[in-house]
């Protein structure tokens, strides 16, 4: 038993004494900010301006025939 408890107490001195790793380091990309592309911006702009269908958002948000969640017969 004593055995035990001797590879055990070695155990946790290795783990108490190997240190903390390091973080890891973020990728290159999520620090840089990604630019707008005013081009495609201005298509999809102009792509709504002419669609019919599309209404603001705000006349959507109270609309009970959009609601399809949970509790919904």
């Amino acid at each position: 038993m004593s055995l035990l408890a001797a590879v055990a107490l070695v155990a946790l001195l290795i783990w108490l004494l190997r240190g903390k790793r390091p973080r890891a380091a973020p990728e290159p990309e999520d620090d840089v900010e990604t630019p707008v592309d005013r081009s495609e911006l201005a298509e999809a702009e102009s792509e709504l301006a002419e669609d019919e269908g599309a209404r603001p958002l705000h006349d959507g948000i109270d609309d009970e025939d959009d609601d399809w969640g949970p509790g919904r017969p």
